[in-house]
């Protein structure tokens, strides 16, 4: 297939926001490159990019005449919003996940809908290179424990499952985020939107064409890990197939693709060809929306880079004045501590404020961990203390025993949840409020921790008069 000289002007274009999220979108770029590069899970994602500016290139009919779309601008516009929100809320997921939208909506914007519904499936391969989509693992991984764990009782292996983990005589296996079948999913996905575009389906043989690959992608997760568990019950738990188990991934995996473009043609239907047009020049109205949607995304950049100027000096921390810490956390914008004796027990306070005006401060950094790991956990308490679920570690360091429980808070939320933190600090930003706040409270315990009631009544005292 040649490349057509005829869709130069989308092709060009879309090589432009290419170089503009380049250059405007400086961190997205690079967790993107990064991924590809240095991930397994999304190492297909250079390759995809390179395929869909190949189908751009070489549809064989020509982009038609039209006068671009005020509407996909005014969606463009609204997503950049969404994106300054996302970006003063740091949730990263819908950061990544928006680029490719601004992709569609510019395009929109500048060719009009007709020619976007024409280029539409080698756009919609942008979203599976977005190097988030481990945010639907544990789904996954969940399925592929409990299918395994099925599939291994009906064939007489004796198993039990319990969460992510399935037990067999000679040992145990972990369902682990890579062993969701996520990555299997995006490819199978990918090559049945490329095959249903060379193909010319039918709108209903691309579904049909897609959930068939879905399926078979699910499955052949399934089977993988069921042959690993076989394995490793009729030859121990030290057979090299084990520790080879991603090779045998994709030798699976190809089989069951091999499967579906067998079963396909048997179930699919192409559309009838199009009468080839001679392609018009681009309009004054569409020169105009191109250079409004550049300016759009350059605001988009720019609106969180305006609010991280606005950002108050971190307050320098007295390292005397500063517990040991039970936690570790990322580097709050400014941090209180004190301690307090009431009820004949000492109690210790540390309040996190992260603004969300300062591009450092991220209470929902994933690596930050509530429960520092020099410390053991003895036991969790589950309790509600002023109408507020939360959770109450026994700890040790080996000389002392603490009680000890930590919460945040993003506007009148209050929360141990981070998915909760992260959709409410968007609500905050809608009502002005900048701050979030991790608590950690320490009670030195007796023997016997018989001073819970003390704790409680500690945090019940904070929760009831937090600003």
């Amino acid at each position: 297939m040649n490349l057509a000289p005829k869709n130069l002007q989308i092709l060009l274009w879309f090589m432009a926001l290419i170089a503009i999220f380049t250059v405007f979108y400086p961190l997205q770029t690079h967790e993107y490159w990064d991924a590809w590069i240095n991930s397994h899970s999304y190492s297909h994602g250079l390759l995809l990019l390179l395929v869909s500016l190949f189908l751009i290139g070489s549809k064989p009919y020509a982009v038609a005449g039209s006068g671009g779309n005020l509407g996909f601008l005014l969606l463009l516009a609204g997503l950049v919003l969404v994106y300054a929100l996302a970006s003063l809320a740091k949730i990263e997921v819908i950061l990544r996940f928006l680029m490719p939208c601004f992709m569609i909506a510019a395009t929109g914007a500048v060719f009009g809908y007709h020619n976007l519904k024409k280029f539409l499936i080698p756009l919609l391969l942008l979203f599976f290179t977005v190097p988030s989509w481990s945010i639907v693992s544990p789904i996954f991984q969940a399925i592929a424990a409990n299918a395994v764990a099925t599939i291994s009782m009906l064939i007489g292996i004796p198993t039990y499952i319990e969460g992510n983990s399935v037990a067999i005589p000679n040992g145990t296996f972990l369902v682990a985020e890579g062993c969701s079948g996520v990555r299997y999913i995006l490819v199978a996905l990918s090559i049945a939107l490329i095959n249903s575009e060379l193909s010319q389906f039918k709108t209903r043989s691309q579904v049909i064409s897609l959930g068939l690959a879905f399926l078979l992608a699910i499955v052949a997760n399934w089977v993988r890990i069921e042959i690993i568990v076989l394995y490793a019950h009729q030859y121990g738990m030290s057979h090299p197939i084990i520790a080879d188990h991603n090779s045998l991934g994709w030798i699976v995996f190809a089989v069951f693709m091999l499967f579906y473009f067998l079963l396909l043609p048997y179930i699919t239907t192409q559309e009838n060809k199009e009468q080839a047009i001679t392609p018009a020049p681009l309009q004054s109205r569409q020169k105009w929306l191109g250079l409004a949607s550049i300016a759009v995304l350059a605001m988009g950049a720019a609106m969180p880079a305006y609010f991280y100027q606005q950002a108050p000096q971190a307050a320098a921390v007295q390292e005397q004045s500063r517990p040991a810490a039970m936690h570790n956390f990322a580097p709050a914008t400014r941090e209180q501590h004190k301690q307090e004796q009431l009820q004949g027990s000492r109690h210790s306070l540390s309040v996190l404020e992260y603004d969300m005006r300062d591009p450092g401060a991220d209470i929902t950094n994933q690596l930050n961990r509530p429960v520092n790991k020099q410390y053991r956990i003895k036991e969790v308490l589950d309790d509600r203390i002023a109408d507020h679920a939360l959770k109450t570690f026994i700890l040790t360091d080996n000389s002392k025993q603490y009680l000890y429980s930590f919460w945040y808070q993003t506007g009148d939320l209050l929360t141990t949840s981070l998915t909760r933190v992260k959709l409410g600090s968007v609500v905050s930003l809608l009502q002005g409020d900048f701050i979030n706040r991790a608590y950690f409270v320490a009670t030195e315990c007796e023997t016997g921790c018989n001073n819970l009631a003390a704790h409680k009544g500690y945090i019940q005292q904070l929760m009831t008069k937090t600003p």
